[in-house]
């Protein structure tokens, strides 16, 4: 998700439309913009061409389906981990990553092991955060909202 370019899309917008266009990704939780009847048709048809906000992701589950793992395709097709805990006492956690690959290179870690490819840009982070929200807000099943965010995916987070 590249927020930049949404907020070029809409400089010539009037001030408004930044805010109506958070509130339905963070808030109304939309994969597409034509989801948002508040913006004009012709910028809805416009942020699809230039900046979808469908997540591309496959969700492998444990027995116990208390963790979920998610593999997310990034726009310029690398793939990144990141792993959802709901635990017994209403919370949920989100693990995301912080690079593609890993250069620290550690020997227990298959990450490491494939290689340092580049660090994930602020919106590919979020990115992870708004995928497992959007994916607990539609299961319909406790809890519906996370409440922690820890960097424990993919990569070493200090070097990003």
């Amino acid at each position: 998700m590249n927020f930049d370019k949404i907020k070029i899309i809409i400089k010539d917008q009037p001030k408004f439309r930044l805010k109506q266009v958070f509130k339905a990704v963070f808030v109304d939780l939309i994969s597409d913009w034509n989801e948002n009847t508040t913006l004009p048709l012709s910028l809805r048809e416009t942020l699809n061409k230039e900046c979808p906000i469908d997540i591309k992701a496959k969700v492998f589950g444990s027995e116990n389906s208390e963790t979920l793992k998610a593999l997310i395709t990034l726009d310029d097709g690398s793939e990144i981990e990141t792993v959802l805990m709901k635990h017994g006492d209403g919370r949920a956690t989100v693990c995301v990553s912080s690079q593609v690959g890993c250069p620290m290179r550690c020997d227990f870690c298959a990450t490491g092991k494939m290689g340092y490819k580049r660090n994930l840009d602020s919106g590919e982070i979020i990115e992870q955060v708004l995928f497992w929200q959007r994916y607990l807000h539609e299961s319909g099943v406790e809890p519906r909202k996370l409440t922690n965010v820890v960097y424990m995916g993919m990569g070493e987070p200090f070097l990003n």
